[in-house]
């Protein structure tokens, strides 16, 4: 075990070590080649690729026994706080993940930053202090310890955001990025204070780690027990809305697109569900604590819907390469949602990595078109590149249809969701995931038609990439293809302790209807941009409909115009009527208990109307006193 321990811990300081490494080279007169950076970064993620592996077949082999280490930093009023380590299956399986994707990333990376020529050195340090900031969030002991290190996460993506930092738009971009993620970090941080002061109200908890993961069930509990259930129901609110922000969720989802400024191999680290699905790895975590108030999943739920749909429509309408990325890892984000407020704990875990390793495929694929197009992002300008880039087309078509749920991983965790609704009857929702995989699969195929099919309407030659890009999308096809079935066959003896609720079994029915719903957005975008050949009434309804992008333009400039215009006049009109009224009352208030003394005390009151009025007034306040007071009257 003391091994074990000692292996996370070389694991989490190893990319800050080849930071400090690579910044010392940096300030220094000798400078290393650039392959030599790119070599220290990479052999410093192999490395800790192999520690994550060893923690996961630890994990897997004493069947979800958790590793915890603490160390006592300070001790601020009586409240120790600990930098510690709480390794068990739900950590280890991220932080595999964390070091599986870095390593791609770095393999990447290279020829990306050789064309561009611009902060070699500088990007290999910013990464790893990310890699670094992530093992510390992901194998984090407490609360406290992870809130600190979301902010560390929230600088570390500015940074790349403003990576190039002598473009004007990458400065405005990566300050609203920083304002978003500070916003939902404050949100969290305040939170874990009023959690923390109301845990620690005895003794008792002042000796375990601040909030740590082990024991929030029982601080959960303690707390739900001692505090006023609408104050506890706040605190879960809270964490909920800062997880939401953090995660890009309906309203705060232009966050990921605002990032489309950073170096493009990170960019899609940053759109994945490794980043956005911070704040929801954080409800994993507190999962037994927002249990205890029900009512904050219909936050989630709503959130997660809104998000899928929102998302999947902006994403159809989109040309550039990177705004569609972004609005397609929003939308799978919001599945992911959605299902953690149906307490569908490990199906939400499930269908975040397959949904993952789609994401990262389809996002990488569309770099190298980048790349050999010489940076073209704008899809009306390209075309025709099956011919010329045959491999990135096959690469693709398999993330298509694994996020498409037609096949691959990201069937499995869909057919048990869409199950999982049709069981409980949730028809409604049921029919809105299936209003999703139509969109989803409309725009996935829109794009592979406008980009791999017909003619090539680009002014430079496509160029093939290099064998480094090769070999990192071909690591990520062999994930997309074969997880969902791994993991949908032994999830059992791999995440044993953390069935809340078992992955469940999807229904056939479901599975063929899904499959017809998803196989008509593929049947609209085949017609719509590769054959171009509509001819019913129907089908020129359709096709209208579709190039009009489903009036999401219309949805668009209602949202970001006429609303924020609409909710600007309620402030106004609340700021000038209904607050100017509220300042007021005081003053007649006491005019009105001026009035009524004087005349009391002149005995010029004789109305026994005026005096039968005051008296159902005060008989009135009482009986709302007394109700809302003691819940007796119902």
């Amino acid at each position: 075990m003391i091994d074990i321990l000692n292996l996370v811990y070389i694991m989490i300081f190893s990319p800050l070590v080849c930071a400090a490494i690579l910044m010392f080279f940096k300030l220094v007169p000798i400078k290393l080649p650039q392959y030599g950076n790119f070599a220290i970064s990479l052999i410093t993620s192999i490395f800790t690729f192999a520690i994550s592996l060893l923690l996961f077949d630890y994990s897997i082999t004493y069947n979800g026994y958790a590793l915890e280490n603490n160390y006592p930093i300070c001790i601020i009023q009586n409240i120790p706080l600990y930098f510690g380590v709480y390794a068990d299956n739900l950590s280890s399986i991220f932080t595999l993940l964390i070091t599986f994707l870095f390593i791609i990333t770095n393999i990447f990376s290279y020829r990306y930053l050789l064309q561009n020529r611009q902060g070699f050195e500088r990007f290999y340090i910013y990464l790893n202090f990310m890699q670094f900031a992530l093992f510390c969030f992901f194998i984090s002991s407490n609360l406290i310890q992870s809130i600190v290190f979301l902010m560390v996460l929230s600088l570390i993506e500015y940074l790349f955001a403003n990576f190039y930092f002598q473009k004007p738009i990458s400065q405005t971009n990566s300050k609203k990025v920083f304002e978003i993620n500070i916003l939902a970090d404050f949100i969290l941080f305040i939170a874990s204070i009023a959690f923390l002061y109301f845990s620690t109200l005895t003794p008792d908890t002042t000796s375990v780690p601040t909030l740590g993961f082990n024991n929030i069930n029982s601080l959960g509990l303690y707390s739900f027990a001692s505090l006023n259930p609408l104050i506890f129901a706040l605190i879960c609110a809270l964490f909920i809305i800062g997880a939401i922000i953090k995660s890009a969720q309906f309203p705060f989802s232009p966050k990921t697109y605002l990032a489309s400024n950073a170096p493009n191999p990170v960019f899609s680290i940053i759109i994945s569900p490794l980043m956005l699905g911070l704040g929801i790895y954080l409800l994993f975590r507190l999962y037994p604590l927002l249990n205890l108030t029900p009512v904050v999943f219909e936050i989630l739920k709503i959130t997660g819907i809104l998000t899928a749909i929102f998302g999947s429509l902006i994403a159809l309408k989109e040309n550039s390469i990177k705004n569609i990325c972004s609005w397609m890892a929003v939308s799978q984000t919001g599945v992911v949602v959605l299902t953690l407020g149906f307490k569908m704990y490990d199906i939400s875990l499930f269908y975040i990595l397959c949904a993952g390793f789609g994401i990262m495929l389809i996002s990488y694929t569309l770099n190298t078109v980048c790349y050999s197009t010489g940076s073209q992002e704008n899809i009306k300008f390209l075309g025709g590149l099956r011919e010329k880039l045959p491999f990135e087309a096959i690469a693709f078509l398999i993330g298509a249809i694994s996020i498409s749920g037609f096949v691959f991983s990201g069937f499995y965790p869909r057919a048990n969701i869409l199950g999982n609704l049709f069981a409980a009857k949730n028809l409604i929702y049921l029919t809105l995931l299936l209003i999703c995989s139509f969109l989803t699969a409309f725009y996935l195929f829109r794009a592979y038609f406008r980009i791999f099919e017909g003619d090539y309407r680009g002014t430079i030659e496509p160029k093939r990439v290099g064998r480094a890009m090769i070999f990192a999308i071909v690591i990520l096809i062999l994930p997309t293809v074969s997880f969902g079935f791994v993991f949908n066959n032994y999830a059992s003896s791999i995440f044993s302790s953390l069935q809340y609720n078992k992955l469940g079994v999807s229904n056939p029915f479901v599975n063929v209807f899904a499959f017809v719903t998803s196989a008509l957005g593929y049947y609209l975008a085949y017609n719509i941009y590769f054959t171009k050949r509509i001819s019913s009434l129907r089908n020129r309804f359709l096709r209208r409909l579709a190039s009009g992008h489903f009036y999401m333009d219309i949805f668009i400039d209602f949202i970001f115009k006429d609303f924020i215009l609409f909710i600007a006049k309620i402030f106004a009109f609340f700021e000038k009527y209904i607050l100017g009224f509220l300042c007021s009352l005081p003053n007649l208030i006491t005019r009105i208990v001026s009035y009524l003394t004087v005349k009391f005390e002149a005995k010029n009151i004789n109305s026994q109307f005026f005096i039968v009025i005051i008296w159902l007034t005060l008989i009135l306040f009482l009986t709302s006193v007394f109700y809302f007071k003691t819940g007796v009257i119902r």
